[in-house]
């Protein structure tokens, strides 16, 4: 059976990982072997993620990424900072897990064939990476100039949507947000005159890009063939 196969590659893999990463410590690393212990993490997170790749023969199993890469992450996380005992890592690398959990559900979007994941994908990502600029850079009043991002990364995630379903209600939307987002970076924009930090570029940059992004939408738009007229019965 196809589920066997797939238990039989993924405790397989499991074994072969643990062989390795313990062959390398004990000839390497001289590393007491309690360290190790987030590998049992990592494994439960291979198990899930692994059986995600199946999903292109069998759409459900594609459903696996959402939970599996951020246990992944966190797997990940807990090895390298219990190697180095330096659990702080903690404080730079926790938004990595919202970036885990965005490209579970881009992962799952593309192996499920479902476009309307990229919605969450998209905008859980678009998150995460704001996270992460705040935490590495201290500027956690970015949220106050760059909040427009959530209508944009959400407009994004329709227009991908729009694309494969090829709906036109989906693609106003789209574009709806896209405005919203406009007008939102317009006024920060001016805002982000008074801040002396690198902020005072953000605005203006995400405000380029979403013209840029509605700029382009105009131009597909004027591509796009028109349905046929149905033509009505001849009275005789």
């Amino acid at each position: 059976m196809k589920s066997d196969r797939v238990l039989s590659l993924v405790f397989g893999l499991g074994l072969v990982f643990v062989g390795m990463l313990s062959l390398a410590g004990n000839l390497f690393l001289r590393l007491e072997a309690w360290r190790l212990w987030p590998i049992m993490v990592v494994l439960l997170g291979l198990g899930l993620t692994i059986p995600g790749f199946f999903g292109l023969a069998k759409r459900g199993f594609g459903s696996f990424f959402i939970p599996g890469i951020p246990v992944l992450t966190t797997g990940a996380i807990l090895l390298v900072a219990s190697l180095l005992q330096r659990w702080d890592v903690w404080a730079v690398a926790w938004p990595l897990e919202v970036l885990g959990v965005a490209l579970g559900f881009a992962l799952a979007a593309i192996f499920m064939r479902v476009p309307a994941l990229a919605i969450p994908a998209i905008l859980v990502g678009a998150n995460g990476l704001l996270l992460g600029f705040c935490n590495l850079t201290g500027l956690w009043q970015a949220w106050a100039l760059l909040w427009p991002i959530e209508p944009l990364s959400i407009g994004l995630g329709l227009l991908v949507l729009a694309f494969f379903n090829k709906s036109h209600g989906t693609r106003v939307a789209a574009v709806v947000l896209f405005i919203i987002a406009g007008a939102g970076f317009f006024i920060m924009s001016f805002i982000s005159v008074f801040n002396y930090s690198i902020l005072r570029f953000g605005a203006p940059l995400m405000l380029i890009m979403t013209g840029v992004i509605l700029a382009a939408l105009s131009f597909f738009k004027r591509g796009e063939q028109p349905a046929p007229a149905q033509q009505e019965p001849a009275v005789e």
